[in-house]
């Protein structure tokens, strides 16, 4: 009997192969998993808890009316105080931060505020859309809140007011800096205060994260502030330095501080020293020396509310020189 040689083919193993696949399938987990956690922290970051207004203790506040007006295309209902001042047609319109209320500083906004009443200015205080008392639930860093301030000044001049400061705090600084080159009420406003104002979106985006994130920079950090900017819908057209020629000639103080933090500590001094070498009107500067952002008001608060003061009746004697002539 004939033998034949028997010929055995390769057997080609299969284990590369499903490794590449493992690591493919480990690799999207691990994508889609730092996708929903980045989403859900942009989420949180753009929907801060809501601070409500307390109940205020008229022997520590002083009089003062409630008030309420809407903006934007969904006719979002804002809520505020009105702080008169007998007869006064000059208003200081005060603007909170991200994460805060009509009291920026909650009791302790008191002593300002009397203090420019005494002074014969009204103030306006108010939540901003996603805040406080008032309706929405997004923080938009300075886009919503820009035409939540020019409600303000819109419902100011259809009453008595006819000289208006604006007063903003970090956000709120950058939102009011905003305003003035938007609002067509612009010869009404006399001056602008702006403690700690961004002068680019992506430092302050930047520095919102970072405060707000307990997960590792990488990879989160870039996907948080991706996520951040497209649920908020804001862009680098927000950024003030960009607008400095329409901010000027408007008298501006700038409040800042001496904390160490790369996002923050030369926002200020920029946009101090961009309208200093552009504008013929002089430039106000005042670095309270506070450690952390955003806290020259607690830090030095006699002194922080004589530098608005100050500032705020320089502005009223400069309007009347200028009608005047």
């Amino acid at each position: 009997m004939r033998l034949f040689p028997v010929a055995y083919a390769e057997r080609k193993s299969v284990l590369p192969k499903n490794i590449f696949l493992a690591v493919i399938y480990i690799l999207v987990l691990v994508l889609a998993a730092v996708a929903a956690i980045s989403f859900f922290s942009a989420w949180r970051i753009t929907h801060p808890a809501k601070v409500t207004t307390p109940q205020i203790s008229s022997n520590i506040a002083p009089d003062y009316k409630n008030i309420s007006f809407t903006v934007g295309e969904g006719k979002e209902k804002i809520n505020g105080w009105f702080f008169p001042y007998s007869g006064s047609k000059k208003t200081v319109v005060m603007v909170h931060g991200y994460g805060k209320n009509r009291l920026q500083f909650e009791e302790q906004t008191f002593p300002l505020i009397a203090r420019l009443n005494r002074e014969g200015f009204n103030v306006m205080t108010f939540d901003l859309r996603g805040s406080g008392n008032s309706s929405g639930s997004t923080s938009t860093f300075g886009k919503n809140e820009t035409v939540d301030i020019l409600g303000a000044v819109k419902y100011l001049k259809q009453r008595t007011t006819e000289q208006i400061i604006l007063m903003g705090f970090s956000t709120g600084a950058s939102s009011c800096l905003s305003a003035l080159t938007q609002t067509p009420y612009k010869d009404s406003i006399i001056g602008v205060i702006a403690d700690s104002p961004y002068s680019n979106i992506d430092n302050y985006v930047d520095y919102i994260v970072e405060s707000s994130m307990w997960l590792p920079d990488i990879p989160f950090k870039p996907a948080v502030k991706f996520a951040v900017k497209k649920i908020s819908k804001i862009d680098n057209s927000l950024d003030v330095i960009s607008k400095m020629s329409s901010i000027i000639p408007t008298p501006v103080l700038l409040i800042d501080g001496a904390q160490d933090n790369p996002h923050t500590d030369d926002n200020t001094r920029l946009i101090y020293e961009m309208y200093k070498r552009k504008s013929p009107v002089q430039a106000h500067y005042w670095n309270s020396g506070a450690a952390n952002y955003g806290e020259s008001y607690l830090s030095a608060q006699d002194k922080y509310i004589d530098e608005v003061v100050n500032f705020s009746n320089e502005c009223v004697e400069e309007a009347a020189k200028a009608v005047k002539k």
